[in-house]
C-alpha cells in the first residue's frame, strides 16, 4: 500500500509539470469528458468493491478525458485482472507525450489510436514508460516527420521480436521485449501497435480472421500516415508502407477488419459494442477493386427480415468459418464492402436460415436477395475463385538493409545472454538447464521455484519441455509451484499426449494464466479447494463435477464481466457468460483429474473419457454419445472419395469435417474421420443433425467446396460417394532458375529442400510442419544466424537474388525430388506429394 501511495504522489507531482491540451480537459470539452466519465463509472459496477474504489480514485484525481477513456474502454474483465497503478503509469506517459507534441488529431481519434492501452487480448502492463526507456524516447527526440518515425519504430521492433509460432494466449509488450523475444503474427501486431502509439503514431490492429484461398489467418498493423491508413507486415521489410508478403494477395481476401473504439465517420463501421468498434478496412487495400455487397433478407412470407443475422464465411480448415457477424437493418437490408474473392453468406433469424453463394466477380456492386426457410440444403459443388492482383515492389535502400541486419544481430546477442545466464545458474547438460534456457528473460522466476523444491522431479521438467513455452516466459515462481503441485497429483496418469497435456495445462483457451490459490494450510495450488468435487472416476465422476458446478454458478451475460477471465477471477464470480462458464467447467474437470477442452459449440465441452474425446452437455448434464438410459447414441458415416477419373483420393484432415449448424454458425465436431485406404473414410459421431463439409485447394486461385446435410438416427450406418474434380495430385516441375541455385553435390545428397528466410513467417510455418513430421530436409536462406537450426545454410545464389530484388526475401519455396525429378511449390502447401 505504501508503494502504491508513493507512486501516486510522485505521479501527481509530476503531472503538475505537464499540461493537457484543452480539448481533452473537462472545462475545454465538457461534452466528451462527461460522456467518457459516465461510461468509465458504469464500467466499474461489476468489479469487486475494493478494486472499483481504486479506479474511482484515479477518475477523481485526474478529471480529464484521457483517464476517463482509459477506464471506460478497457473491458471490465481486464479492469478486474489489472493493477490500477498500471493504468496510472500509462496515463502519465500519454500526458508527457501530449505536453511535448501537442494534440495533432481530433480528441476522439487520439484517444482511440494513440492513448488506447491494449491491442488485442493482452493484459494491461505499464509498458509505455518501459519502452520509452528502452529506445522509443530516442525515436521521439530524433525523428521529425511521421514516415521517419514509422521506419525507426519498425526497425526498433526487429531487435525485440522474431517470428515464432506460439500458442493463442497473447503476450504483453513487456512479455515480448523482456522475456521471450519471440511471438506469432498477433504478437508482432501487439508490439508494433503498442510501440507506435507510445511514440505518438496512430495505429490499430488489422486482420483477416480467415484467409479465403488458403488455410490459416493473419494479423498485422495499420498506421496513420499523411492523413490515411496504411498497412505494414514484417518489421524487417517495412521501409515502404503497404508493401509486405501478402500485398499480391489482397484481391484473394474477402474482408479485412480493423479495431477501433470511438467511431469515426470516415470509417465503414460494421458493428459497435460497449468497448470496440469493428471497422471494415477492405477499401484501404483493394481500393477501386472493392465490391459493394447489398443484401436483402426476406422471411418465409416474403416480408423483410428485420435484424436478421448475416455472416460472411469462407472455407478454412475443413469448414465454412465466420469472418464476422453482422445484422440487417429494420428493413432486412445490409450493405458492406468486400474484396473480389468468392464467399458464402449464412443468414439466420429465429430458427429460419439460408446460405447464399457470392462468386468472385469484377462487378463494383453485387445484389444478394435471399429468403429464409426452416432448412439448409446441399450447396452442390462450388468452384471458389480467388484472383491475384498486380503490385509494384520497391527495393529498400542498402543502408536500411544494413540497419536491419544490425538489429537482428542485437536480437541474437540478447538470446545468447539469456542462454549464458541459464548455463551459469544450473547444472550443465541437465534437464533443469534445458528448462532454464527456455525461460529466457523469466529465468529468475524459475530459479526461485527450483531453489524451493530442489531437486525438481525429472518427469515434471520433461513435461515443461513439451508444454506451452509461453508458460515458461510468463509464469511467476508461485505459478511454477502451483503447476508442480497439480503435476504431483495427476502427472502419473497414462494418457495419450494430447489428453496428458490437456489435464496439466493451467489455462484452457486464450485466457491469462491464473494466480495460484492458497489452501487453508497456506499451500499453493492451481485450483481452489472448492473445485475438489468428486472422488468418482469415469463418466459418473464427470457428471457429478458438472452438477455441483451448476448449483454454484449462474449463466447470465447481463450480470457477468465481459471477455475472457483468468480462473482466479472467474472462480470468485456468481454470474458468468456462456463462454466463461465452459472455461470454468474445463478447469473444474481438470482439477478432478479429467482432461477437458473448451468447445466453441454452445453448452458443450470435450472430455477425454473411455480412451477417446467425447462431448458432454453442461446444461443437460448428459453425454452427447449416450442416451439417458446410457445406450449408445451414435451413427457411422462412410465416404468414398474419387477424382474425376474414378481413382481413389486421399485428402488431408483439414479438408473434411462434420459440423453442427447453430444460429447461423458452423461448428466442426472434434470427432475425426479415419482413413481406411482406397479413398475410403469412416467415422463414428454423436447422432444429431449436422453437415458434411469437404473442400480442397485445386490451386492458389481456386478452391473446390461442397456442403451436404446429414440427418441421422442413432444406430444409422450412412454411406456417400464423392467425385473430386481438379483435385491436385502433384506439384509442378521445378523452375530451372531455382534448380540453378543448387550445386551438384546438394542435388545428389538431398531430396527435400526449403528455400526461405529464417525470419519470414511462411518459411517458419513450412519448417515447423516439416520438423513436426520428422522430415529430413535442407533449409537454404540468404541470411546467417547463430540461432539457425543445424540443417540450415546460406545459399550464395539465393543471397544474390535477394540483393538484386529484395522482394525475393519474402518468398518461400519447397523442393522435393521424386523418381529423380525435382518438383516445387511456392508458398504454403497443404501436404507433400
Amino acid at each position: 500500500m505504501k508503494k502504491i501511495f508513493t507512486l501516486l504522489l510522485l505521479l501527481i507531482l509530476t503531472s503538475l509539470l505537464f499540461s493537457i491540451p484543452t480539448k481533452l480537459t473537462r472545462p475545454g470539452n465538457p461534452q466528451l469528458y462527461h460522456k467518457l466519465n459516465r461510461l468509465a463509472k458504469a464500467n466499474l459496477k461489476l468489479l469487486p468493491a475494493s478494486h472499483a474504489k481504486e479506479y474511482k480514485k484515479l477518475l477523481k484525481t485526474y478529471p480529464d478525458a484521457v483517464m476517463a477513456y482509459l477506464i471506460a474502454y478497457e473491458s471490465d474483465a481486464i479492469l478486474a485482472e489489472s493493477e490500477p497503478q498500471n493504468f496510472l503509469q500509462n496515463y502519465q506517459a500519454i500526458i508527457e507525450l501530449l505536453d511535448k507534441e501537442g494534440l495533432r488529431y481530433s480528441p476522439e481519434f487520439f484517444l482511440s489510436y494513440v492513448a488506447d492501452q491494449t491491442v488485442s487480448d493482452e493484459p494491461v502492463t505499464p509498458y509505455r514508460s518501459e519502452l520509452l526507456d528502452n529506445g522509443l524516447q530516442a525515436i521521439i527526440d530524433t525523428t521529425h516527420n511521421d514516415l521517419d518515425r514509422y521506419r525507426a519504430t519498425t526497425l526498433w521492433c526487429v531487435s525485440r521480436l522474431k517470428f515464432q509460432q506460439t500458442s493463442g494466449r497473447d503476450q504483453s509488450p513487456l512479455d515480448i521485449t523482456q522475456r521471450s523475444l519471440v511471438g506469432r503474427c498477433e504478437e508482432m501486431q501487439i508490439l508494433f501497435v503498442a510501440a507506435a502509439r507510445t511514440v505518438g503514431l496512430p495505429s490499430r490492429a488489422a486482420s483477416t480472421p480467415w484467409w479465403a484461398h488458403m488455410d490459416n489467418n493473419h494479423a498485422w498493423a495499420e498506421v496513420f500516415l499523411d492523413g490515411a491508413w496504411h498497412y505494414t507486415g514484417d518489421m524487417d521489410a517495412a521501409w515502404f508502407p503497404d508493401q509486405t508478403w501478402f500485398s499480391g494477395m489482397i484481391d484473394k481476401t474477402v474482408m479485412i477488419l480493423a479495431d477501433g473504439s470511438l467511431a469515426s465517420e470516415n470509417d465503414e463501421i460494421l458493428a459497435t459494442d460497449k468497448y470496440e468498434t469493428l471497422i471494415n478496412s477492405t477499401r484501404n487495400y483493394a481500393r477501386e477493386r472493392t465490391r459493394t455487397i447489398k443484401v436483402k433478407v426476406l422471411d418465409g412470407q416474403g416480408n423483410p427480415a428485420a435484424k436478421a443475422r448475416i455472416i460472411p464465411m469462407v472455407f478454412n480448415w475443413g469448414s465454412l468459418r465466420a469472418i464476422t457477424y453482422l445484422n440487417a437493418d429494420n428493413n432486412g437490408y445490409l450493405e458492406f464492402s468486400a474484396g473480389r474473392g468468392a464467399f458464402f453468406l449464412s443468414v439466420f433469424k429465429e430458427g429460419m436460415m439460408a446460405l447464399e453463394y457470392v462468386p468472385s466477380r469484377t462487378d463494383q456492386t453485387v445484389d444478394v436477395k435471399t429468403s429464409l426457410s426452416t432448412e439448409l440444403f446441399s450447396s452442390g459443388l462450388h468452384s471458389l475463385e480467388y484472383p491475384s492482383n498486380p503490385m509494384h515492389w520497391d527495393n529498400q535502400p542498402e543502408s536500411y538493409k544494413d540497419m536491419v541486419n544490425r538489429e537482428k544481430q542485437l536480437w541474437q546477442e540478447k538470446v545468447k545472454l539469456y542462454e549464458d545466464d541459464a548455463m551459469h545458474a544450473t547444472e550443465p547438460d541437465s534437464l533443469a538447464g534445458e528448462v532454464a534456457a527456455l525461460c529466457r528473460g523469466n529465468l529468475d522466476a524459475y530459479l526461485a521455484f527450483e531453489e524451493k523444491y530442489y531437486p525438481v522431479d525429472d518427469s515434471f521438467l520433461e513435461f515443461l519441455l513439451i508444454h506451452d513455452p509461453k508458460f515458461l516466459w510468463q509464469a511467476s515462481a508461485e505459478q511454477f509451484e502451483a503447476l508442480y503441485d497439480h503435476f504431483s497429483r495427476f502427472g502419473h496418469r497414462d494418457y495419450e499426449e494430447e489428453a496428458f497435456l490437456s489435464l496439466l495445462s493451467p489455462a484452457v483457451f486464450y485466457e491469462e494464466l491464473p494466480k495460484p490459490f492458497l489452501t487453508k494450510n497456506k499451500q499453493v495450488r492451481l485450483y481452489p479447494e472448492s473445485f475438489d468435487l468428486t472422488s468418482k472416476s469415469g463418466r459418473e465422476g464427470v457428471i457429478e463435477v458438472l452438477a455441483k458446478l451448476q448449483k454454484k454458478y449462474r449463466i447470465n451475460p447481463d450480470k457477468a464481466l465481459s471477455g475472457l477471465l483468468r480462473l482466479d477471477v472467474a472462480a470468485r464470480q456468481k454470474h458468468l457468460s456462456p463462454v466463461q462458464y465452459r472455461l470454468l467447467a474445463c478447469s473444474a474437470l481438470r482439477a478432478n483429474g479429467f482432461p477437458a477442452e473448451f468447445s466453441r459449440i454452445p453448452d458443450l465441452v470435450s472430455v477425454y473419457i473411455d480412451s477417446d474425446w467425447q462431448y458432454v452437455n453442461l446444461k443437460k448434464l448428459e453425454w452427447e454419445d449416450r442416451a439417458s438410459n446410457q445406450e449408445t447414441k451414435t451413427f457411422k458415416l462412410t465416404l468414398q472419395l474419387n477424382d474425376e477419373n474414378k481413382l481413389p483420393v486421399r485428402i488431408s484432415d483439414e479438408q473434411l469435417s462434420l459440423c453442427r449448424y447453430l444460429e447461423g454458425t458452423f461448428y466442426p465436431l472434434n470427432n475425426r474421420f479415419q482413413y481406411l485406404g482406397s479413398g475410403i473414410y469412416e467415422g463414428v459421431f454423436p447422432a444429431s443433425d449436422c453437415f458434411l463439409q469437404l473442400g480442397y485447394r485445386s490451386s492458389d486461385s481456386k478452391t473446390m467446396f461442397t456442403l451436404m446435410p446429414v440427418w441421422p438416427e442413432p444406430g444409422d450406418s450412412l454411406s456417400y460417394q464423392f467425385s473430386l474434380p481438379e483435385y491436385p495430385r502433384s506439384w509442378k516441375a521445378a523452375d530451372e532458375d531455382i534448380i540453378a541455385l543448387l550445386d551438384e553435390q546438394t542435388l545428389n545428397e538431398h531430396s527435400l529442400i526449403l528455400i526461405g528466410s529464417l525470419d519470414q513467417e511462411n518459411s517458419r510455418r513450412i519448417a515447423d510442419k516439416l520438423f513436426s513430421a520428422e522430415k529430413n530436409f535442407l533449409w537454404l536462406g540468404y541470411n546467417d544466424s547463430n540461432q539457425a537450426p543445424k540443417n540450415y545454410a546460406v545459399n550464395p545464389g539465393w543471397q544474390a537474388m535477394v540483393k538484386d530484388k529484395s522482394q525475393n526475401a519474402l518468398r518461400c519455396i519447397t523442393l522435393i525430388k521424386k523418381e529423380g525429378q525435382w518438383q516445387m511449390f511456392e508458398g504454403l502447401w497443404d501436404k507433400l506429394p
